[in-house]
């Protein structure tokens, strides 16, 4: 990255060269950009905390990205205060971002621009996922696209003890858009977030069909607790076991399958039902967007050569 004054830089827009500016301050660029409202923050964890605060100081600013790992726990919930306080709704830390099919994408959600056509990401579908592994997030992208309409909307929230938001922050949300047919929850091991949205489907907030699996279950095979790669992904208590948690939401009326492998096959079975009944009216599919290839990475597998 070009770390100079005030610049633009160029992106392709399809096959179209366009320039981006470049500030070398937030103040100076939101004063350019009053209209501006999210915030995507990839600064490591040793600035975040000041540079998020910062970003939360300006009213317009409504939403915001953190891309880091490793962020301390008591700056996170130091941003997470300031965040409610603010009315600022935080993605992350520890998170590739958010996307929403045809409209915007937040961070690094879907990969690269091959792997958004393949998943249908550049037109939405009926289901909106919440996830918190953002590896998981893009697989979700996929199993989702190949067995239902697609992906209406999809956040994978991070794997910290702490989150800027959560399961239940979104899937509010998703109740409230008619656009949202189904909504998905791909929860881990450790925390009890998964009971508050169990809490919502009984008392009635949440009526539409929820899909939802806890990864993790291999824990039980181990003599003692296990640690996962996530600093929130280990069980604190027998509530806190992935077995418990798709034990408890199964019993809630959640369409909770038998295994991971399983959850395809589950999203299918609910996407077809709601089909059928007309609660989703499916359209015709319309013409894949051409993605040009860079010339660099065509070159590299001798598909171009220069004269």
């Amino acid at each position: 990255f070009p770390f100079s004054g005030n610049h633009y830089v160029k992106f392709y827009w399809g096959t179209e060269e366009i320039l981006m500016p470049v500030y070398t301050t937030t103040k100076e660029a939101v004063a350019k950009h009053p209209n501006v409202s999210v915030f995507i923050n990839f600064a490591s964890f040793r600035s975040v905390y000041e540079t998020s605060t910062e970003a939360m100081s300006y009213p317009s600013i409504k939403t915001l990205g953190i891309i880091a790992e490793g962020v301390p726990e008591q700056q996170t919930r130091e941003l997470i205060k300031t965040a409610e306080s603010k009315g600022v709704g935080m993605v992350g830390p520890a998170t590739v971002g958010g996307i929403k099919p045809g409209c915007l994408r937040i961070g690094n959600t879907g990969g690269m621009l091959d792997n958004i056509v393949m998943s249908r990401l550049y037109r939405p579908g009926s289901i909106a996922y919440v996830s918190k592994s953002g590896g998981m997030s893009n697989e979700l992208n996929n199993i989702v696209c190949r067995n239902s309409d697609g992906v209406y909307e999809g956040v994978a929230i991070g794997g910290d003890r702490y989150p800027g938001s959560r399961f239940l922050d979104h899937f509010l949300r998703y109740q409230d858009d008619a656009g949202a047919k189904v909504l998905l929850l791909l929860g881990e091991v450790g925390g009890t977030d998964e009971y508050d949205l169990i809490d919502a489907v009984k008392a009635g907030r949440i009526t539409k069909p929820v899909i939802a699996w806890c990864v993790g279950t291999c824990a039980s095979c181990f003599a003692t607790e296990v640690q996962f790669g996530h600093a929130g992904a280990q069980a604190r208590g027998d509530m806190e076991t992935a077995a418990a948690k798709n034990s408890a939401m199964k019993e809630a009326g959640f369409h909770v399958p038998d295994s991971f492998d399983k959850l395809p096959e589950m999203i299918s079975e609910v996407y077809t039902k709601l089909v059928k009944d007309g609660t989703i009216v499916e359209t015709p599919e319309a013409e894949t967007p051409n993605v040009p290839m860079d010339y660099t990475w065509a070159k590299k597998l001798g598909m171009v050569r220069k004269p």
